[in-house]
This record gives C-alpha cells, structure tokens and sequence, in this order.
C-alpha cells in the first residue's frame, strides 16, 4: 500500500499533518511508517531496541499483553470503582458486557482515572485489553464497524480518519479488525490517535480487544512502544 496523501489527514486545518504508509510483513502483522514533513520513524524497526516489559494476563488466562516496566496497571477489581470501564462503549444500544478488563498508562503517578481521559488531552498513553461477551441478538449485528466503534466510538468525534483499517486475524475463526484512526475532539483544538486491533472468536460470543492511544504529539513520541504493546497482544484460542 503506498503513501495516502496529505489532504486526506486534513483535520480541521490541523498541521503538521500524518502520512502514513503500509508494509506487508505477513498475513497477520504489518508495519507503518508515520512521516511528518522530513522525520520519518518506522514502528519496531529491525533492530530497535526493545523496553523491558511487564505480562498482564486477565484471571481467565483468556488473552495477554506485554507492557512497558514503568507503565502502570489496573485490573477489574480497581476498574470497578470507574463510573464506565475506560474503552468498553456501546454501539448502536447494544451493549457487550466485560468479562475481564486490564487497564494501562504511562503516566507519571499512579492513578486509575488516568486511563478516563480523553485520548485527545492525554499528554501519556493510555489502554486496555478487555474481553466482552457477545449476546445472541449482538452477534447477529457484528460488523468491521462494532468491533472498532465498541472500543473507541470515534465516529462521534470531529473528522474521524481511518489512516489504516484492514482484516486482522489470529487464524482459527478468531478474526477481526486493525484500526489507525486519528480524529479531532468536539472543538476542534485537540487531536487524538488510536491503534487497536479488535476481533471475535468462532462463535461469536466474545468480542477480544485492544487498544492504545493519546493526543497526537504523544503519539509520535511514544509511537515505538504504542506499536509493541498492541502488537504484543494474544488471545488465548483454547479457551473458546
């Protein structure tokens, strides 16, 4: 896939601008290239160093993450006491219910409602890994759409654009999306960026994601790491 150009990253009359480019690695995996004017950096390039790392996995081993040592992290228990579960939204009313929800920031001091903040004022990244349930009637509504939309509903947001948004899939029926979307917030003097892959497994009765993101300038500092954290990610397909 080739470079996009520039006018489609045009949010709101913001510079500097993204472009970004695909590289095929292998049918699961892919690579981008972020070019901002003369910079370019490409996300876990051959030979970049890796940060020393912490596995989360939820209390029914049903999926896993590797984050960054100094990051922090938050299991359901702490979660909990949050008025909504940061990243577990609904979508057209239909509702997916956590099963288990591991949430994470880079922020300095340790406080769970860092992860409540909107991804266009975060100055850190923020995520989650969550596993939902899928009832009978939502499974019949499952779309490239929902799984994105449940995650992070950035077609709210003021010019949403899906820089990459392709078919993702672990193999075995555990299929889904993976989205690079930035968009503006609601006056147009913030913008956030979002990297997730979100899939399903066979049956379609768990929705299995994951999510990192914050405003843009954050983003392009932090993009190395952002990448290796969701790349990271695993479900576990004997549990299905």
């Amino acid at each position: 896939m080739g470079a996009l150009s520039k006018d489609a990253y045009d949010m709101a009359g913001l510079e500097p601008i993204f472009t970004f480019v695909t590289y095929p690695v292998n049918h699961m995996r892919r690579r981008f290239l972020l070019v901002i004017g003369p910079l370019a950096l490409v996300l876990a390039a051959c030979g970049s160093d890796q940060a020393e790392v912490m596995t989360y996995t939820d209390p029914g081993n049903l999926s896993l993450v590797n984050v960054p040592a100094g990051w922090n992290a938050y299991q359901l228990d702490e979660l909990s006491a949050l008025e909504d579960l940061p990243f577990t939204e609904s979508f057209q009313q239909f509702e997916f219910p956590a099963v288990s929800t591991i949430a994470f920031d880079a922020a300095p001091a340790r406080d769970v409602t860092n992860v409540t903040a909107p991804l266009a004022a975060a100055d850190y990244p923020i995520g989650s890994m969550s596993v939902r349930t899928v009832g009978n009637v939502e499974k019949e509504f499952l779309s490239r759409a929902t799984l994105s939309q449940a995650v992070v509903p950035y077609y709210q947001y003021v010019d949403p654009t899906e820089h990459v948004k392709e078919d993702f899939t672990f193999g075995d029926g555990f299929d889904g999306v993976r989205v690079l979307v930035s968009f503006a917030d609601g006056d147009g003097s913030g913008v956030g960026v979002a990297y997730m892959i979100s899939v399903t497994d066979p049956a379609d009765q768990r929705m299995f994601s994951i999510v990192v993101g914050c405003n843009r300038d954050c983003f392009l500092e932090n993009q190395q790491l952002i990448e290796q954290v969701v790349d990271s990610w695993l479900v576990n397909k004997k549990t299905s």
